[in-house]
């Protein structure tokens, strides 16, 4: 999975190599239903890399994006009701692993949940994307972006490349497309592509606005960073907050539904029943978020760990939580 980039996402990319002939990467407009068709993607031409994160070239001086007004929020997260039961279920699923993990649980009907260490910062990982996700909407519904508009990916981009090869040096990728394949596939030159694109720093201020301190792009000092709580926030503003449109928030889900990779908390829980979140996966993080649609009782989980896959509780923790609302608890 993508790997927490190295360098200030501030710089502007280098100019195209002058031999290549931009491809424009095969888009259409976000489909915003709840349950979105997979992308048709075009094969990738196979290119090495000219250049790597550790060794930017000089960037091109360009002006940074523009702040874009940011409105007070109009909803708060509802008050979070302690549920014992369920926080003796996770201490008891994690065991002696606890103090590498952060988990925060809460029943969108009732505000029921539990937590633990919710308030421990991790590395993001690809988490980082839901961050990315809700400013361009968030743009986008406001007329400041484009879903059509096309972005170039520079040898600077592509040299983020861990493993997907959606995309290479000289290609022109929509805002739309950018979107489906880091949320899709955790595409991560397209990820960071779009970050600079929107700005880093709108993209913390929406987070700030939303109430979350903790989590969001600390560059050039650690990079992006995250909580469980403030990722629960985020998710819950996603799912049923006020503060993005509805048709907004439709489009978010849909590309949450989309994830491709399933091995957390998809695992722990029933295939006829909808899970849509983003993982952030690397050698020591396992990470994942979303909103379980369990009938009646939706609910978001979020799961942050530095722990090996052969630690991985994030399917025993997504099965328990499951099994705990599905009893009627």
């Amino acid at each position: 999975m993508s790997p927490v980039a190295t360098v200030a996402p501030t710089l502007t990319a280098v100019a195209p190599t002058p031999t290549r002939t931009p491809v424009r990467v095969a888009s259409t407009p976000p489909t915003r239903t709840p349950t979105p068709a997979r992308p048709t993607r075009t094969a990738a031409p196979t290119v090495t890399p000219t250049v790597t994160p550790a060794a930017t070239p000089a960037p091109v001086p360009a002006a940074p994006p523009p702040v874009v007004p940011m409105p007070a929020p109009t909803e708060h997260p509802h008050p979070f009701v302690p549920d014992a039961a369920l926080a003796a279920i996770l201490d008891d699923v994690l065991g002696d692993d606890r103090p590498w993990y952060g988990v925060y649980v809460k029943r969108l009907t009732d505000n029921s949940g539990a937590s633990v260490n919710q308030d421990q910062v991790f590395r993001t990982a690809s988490v980082f994307k839901l961050y990315v996700m809700w400013e361009a909407v968030r743009q986008e519904s406001l007329d400041v972006l484009s879903f059509d508009q096309e972005m170039e990916v520079t040898p600077y981009y592509e040299a983020f490349e861990m493993g997907t090869h959606r995309v290479a040096a000289g290609d022109l990728v929509t805002v739309g497309e950018a979107l489906r394949l880091m949320m899709s596939v955790s595409d991560t030159p397209t990820a960071v592509l779009l970050q600079d694109t929107i700005g880093w720093r709108n993209i913390n201020a929406s987070m700030r606005a939303l109430g979350i301190g903790d989590s969001g792009l600390f560059y050039p000092e650690s990079g992006p960073l995250a909580t469980a709580r403030d990722l629960g926030v985020l998710l819950e503003a996603i799912e049923g907050g006020e503060v993005q449109t509805p048709e907004a928030q439709a489009l978010m889900r849909s590309l949450l539904l989309s994830e491709t990779v399933d091995n957390g908390l998809r695992a722990g829980v029933p295939a006829d029943v909808a899970v849509a979140h983003k993982t952030g996966l690397l050698p020591d993080l396992r990470h994942d978020a979303g909103v379980v649609y369990l009938k009646g009782s939706p609910y978001v989980i979020v799961v942050l760990s530095e722990r090996e896959a052969s630690t991985n509780h994030i399917p025993a923790i997504a099965r328990a939580v499951y099994e705990h609302y599905a009893a009627g608890n």
